[in-house]
């Protein structure tokens, strides 16, 4: 017997753009945590990777609301309308997840703050330049939790897909491995961007740049398995065919593909070198998220 859903899944373009903002932000405070244990916590880039973090945080909160059937309350969703208290609901994903973006987003708050009195914008008593969180022993360990927050924001909404009965999502455990890999290597992408549209292209910016065309190669790894798992399958003719395939391969050729080229021909100087990468990189993470979250919706 064929059975139809009643209540057809319509995420739209404000679900997968959100998915791709909050995950620009995890890759982002990834890349900060990266260079905190690194010793480099106040480094130009650690913060221009905390300045960025936080309003990505913001925006994607603002889609998330705009998604709402009913906006004005989006509070319902943190706290229980009739006793105001927050609801905790560890077992469902959906609050869950919602409790972990605002966790999230506090951590990318205080080190926002904590980049602004660094830059000597803010002070607030004993929290001044030449005393503050990062780059320090507190710093190691602020960055610890940030990352782990940020891990979890990266993957959730792709455990959230999984966890669906929707087929080409229902049960696709590569799912969220994609998902994370395409949040770090897309932050640490915007963070180079960033830094090499400023033209301020020192050791840091040059070192996190190589590590991520090392990431964009597990990145295709990870892809690739997915795809594969998808051969013979049920879910073969959702992403294997038309638009979805298309867009997959536009991934993989401006992400995966097209970075090394520039590299490896050195067309120009290295910040432009860098700008055109981290674009590419930026686009192919986006198309990804958008083949996943949008090709399941149309079958």
């Amino acid at each position: 017997m064929l059975l139809e859903r009643a209540n057809e899944v319509h995420w739209t373009w404000l679900v997968y753009l959100e998915m791709f903002v909050a995950g620009v932000a995890a890759g982002a405070m990834v890349t900060a945590a990266i260079l905190e244990f690194a010793g480099r916590g106040r480094a130009p880039l650690a913060r221009t990777a905390h300045f960025l973090a936080f309003p990505l945080m913001a925006a994607a909160g603002v889609l998330l609301i705009v998604d709402l059937s009913r906006p004005e309350r989006f509070w319902h969703m943190v706290v229980m309308s009739e006793r105001l208290l927050p609801i905790l609901k560890p077992w469902s994903p959906m609050s869950a997840g919602t409790l972990l973006l605002s966790a999230f987003s506090g951590a990318c708050f205080v080190s926002f703050v904590d980049a602004l009195v660094d830059v000597r914008r803010v002070r607030l008593g004993g929290w001044h330049h030449g005393r503050t969180i990062h780059g320090g022993p507190l710093g190691v360990a602020w960055a610890t939790i940030s990352a782990l927050l940020a891990m979890g924001v990266g993957i959730y909404s792709a455990v959230l897909l999984t966890t669906s009965t929707i087929p080409g999502w229902a049960h696709q455990v590569m799912i969220p491995a994609v998902y994370a890999t395409t949040a770090i290597m897309t932050g640490m992408a915007a963070v180079v961007l960033i830094q090499a549209v400023r033209r301020q292209v020192d050791a840091d910016v040059l070192s996190i740049a190589h590590a991520n065309r090392w990431l964009v190669g597990w990145w295709l790894v990870t892809l690739l398995v997915f795809l594969l798992t998808l051969v013979g399958g049920p879910s073969a003719r959702i992403f294997l065919t038309g638009v979805p395939l298309f867009t997959l391969v536009a991934a993989v050729v401006l992400a995966g593909i097209a970075p090394f080229v520039v590299a490896f021909f050195r067309p120009s100087g290295p910040a432009v070198r860098l700008a055109l990468s981290s674009v590419l990189v930026l686009v192919g993470g986006f198309l990804v998220r958008y083949a996943i979250v949008m090709a399941p919706q149309s079958h």
